[in-house]
């Protein structure tokens, strides 16, 4: 079996082929099934955020990578040429590595950001819930979080508690210096939105408008920081007014056109306008920027400031890096013993073959024993067959741990007579027929 993640992210690909690989959360479940319906894909789990989609599977080899990516294409409805060259994967510990940095939040475009830990959680209850995990995503994400955990606590990677919202915030005080006379418009009302505000309210903005499609979301959030809430059909005229426009919707397309800026330009005679768009697909459509006075950041131009913003939590990543790879080392442990699993089972099957028929031939000879004697050979025997499979299981599970860890099981399978094939049939044709 092959364990593998599949994947592309910030470092790999533009915002643009992001967008049209996001899975936003309502469609998870639609997506793993789909997956699912593979019987070589054992189990399955889709981690997707602003700055990745990934998805982390446990197949029966790793032939079918190629099945996972162009299924993620396809419920997307992307062709594989858009997006291929950007993809990366990563199989068996360095698929365990690359989500421990990922929950450590050192594979992030903000170094430490704390908000990853909990889209991975909510990745993992999402995939789990609808019975799409298994014993190995189970254990390895159980894992990953426990890291996530632990960094933040041992470490101070997350010094600060930057996120993209933060760094959002920032950008717009860069580009006025101060927010105190600037109206700034907010778009969204989800967790980033409400991020976006605490920060601005950290930052004194005292003109804050909200809109969301949900009116009661936007005046629960606007409340908080004392700013204002607005109708989402009232758009239009909030452009008109806002100085910075910071976007953050789960919308699947673009809500701020070309043509809906255009006009609010009209009637701002030309002073200018910034847009930081944050989401993932993009709210602010490409062409707004070729307007004149209208300034568009998207979530790639974000990395300049945190650059800056970086530099004090670097020191931190050594320690982050140990602690990652102590984890991985466990994690290997426990899942290169999974090899051992269908040969143990058969030799303890095939032990206890011999043994049971052996009592079976005892029965018919020694048909005058009580049923008291013959519960006390079945104890002996089960004993002694016990005590000299022991070692031998033992053996077997060390050799998993050691190189060349194939070849010394292929050679177990050789001396005990065991086909793991012969087994699956016999295991298959036992559930068919009890079917």
């Amino acid at each position: 079996m092959h364990l593998v993640v599949v994947g592309l992210n910030h470092k790999t690909a533009p915002v643009w082929v992001r967008e049209k690989l996001s899975i936003p959360e309502a469609q998870l479940p639609e997506v793993l099934h789909a997956l699912k319906a593979n019987p070589r894909v054992a189990e399955c789990l889709v981690l997707s955020t602003c700055n990745r989609t990934e998805v982390y599977s446990y197949t029966a080899s790793r032939a079918d990578d190629d099945y996972v990516i162009t299924e993620i294409g396809r419920v997307c409805g992307v062709s594989p040429e858009t997006y291929t060259q950007h993809i990366y994967s990563h199989a068996g510990h360095k698929a365990a590595e690359h989500l421990f940095r990922v929950a450590a939040g050192i594979d992030s475009m903000i170094l430490g950001e704390a908000q990853i830990l909990g889209q991975v959680k909510e990745a993992y209850a999402a995939a789990s819930k609808i019975g799409a995990t298994g014993p190995v995503l189970n254990a390895l994400f159980q894992q990953a979080i426990t890291v996530g955990k632990r960094v933040r606590a041992e470490t101070e990677i997350g010094r600060g508690a930057f996120s993209v919202g933060s760094v959002a915030v920032q950008l717009a005080t860069a580009i006025f210096e101060s927010l105190d006379d600037r109206r700034v418009l907010v778009i969204g009302a989800g967790e980033m939105a409400n991020l976006i505000l605490t920060h601005l309210a950290s930052c004194n903005a005292k003109n804050v408008l909200v809109t969301n499609r949900n009116y009661e979301k936007a005046l629960s959030l606007a409340s908080k920081v004392g700013g204002q809430a607005v109708p989402f059909d009232n758009l239009a005229k909030s452009l008109e007014i806002a100085d910075i426009v910071i976007a953050s919707t789960g919308s699947s397309q673009a809500i701020i056109t070309k043509e809906l800026v255009s006009t609010a330009m009209r009637v701002r005679h030309g002073r200018p306008v910034f847009f930081i768009d944050i989401a993932v697909p993009r709210d602010v459509e490409q062409s707004v920027g070729e307007l004149d006075n209208v300034f568009v950041y998207n979530i790639d131009d974000l990395q300049q400031v945190v650059e800056s913003d970086a530099a004090s939590r670097r020191t931190e990543v050594a320690k982050v890096e140990a602690i990652v790879a102590e984890e991985v080392r466990a994690f290997n442990e426990w899942f290169r013993t999974l090899d051992a699993v269908p040969i143990v089972s058969a030799l303890r099957e095939k032990f206890e073959a011999i043994r049971s028929g052996e009592m079976d031939k005892l029965r018919k000879k020694l048909k005058g024993l009580s049923h008291e004697h013959l519960e006390a050979i079945e104890a002996a025997t089960r004993s002694i067959v016990n005590k000299i499979s022991h070692d031998p299981i033992l053996r077997i599970k060390a050799y998993c741990a050691e190189d060349g860890a194939e070849e010394k099981l292929g050679i177990v399978r050789e001396l005990f007579g065991i086909s793991l094939e012969e087994n699956k049939s016999e295991a298959d044709d036992k559930s068919s027929n009890e079917q």
